[in-house]
């Protein structure tokens, strides 16, 4: 793959339940009490990770 625009978004599409899922993180207010969210820097990064390993990924036909 050369890097085409739509496939990264159907593969980030695909893979997005679950890197919020993995992103969840208890916030805390002044009260005490604990709120869920997805962490989005966290979100991210990951989503970068996974676009450069979909840009380095390389298949070998022989």
């Amino acid at each position: 793959m050369d890097g085409d625009k739509i496939s990264i978004d159907k593969i980030l599409d695909f893979y997005d339940p679950y890197i919020s899922k993995s992103c969840i993180r208890p916030l805390y207010d002044e009260y005490g009490n604990v709120y869920i969210a997805v962490d989005m820097e966290l979100k991210g990064r990951i989503r970068e990770a996974i676009m450069k390993m979909i840009l380095e990924f390389d298949i070998k036909i022989e």
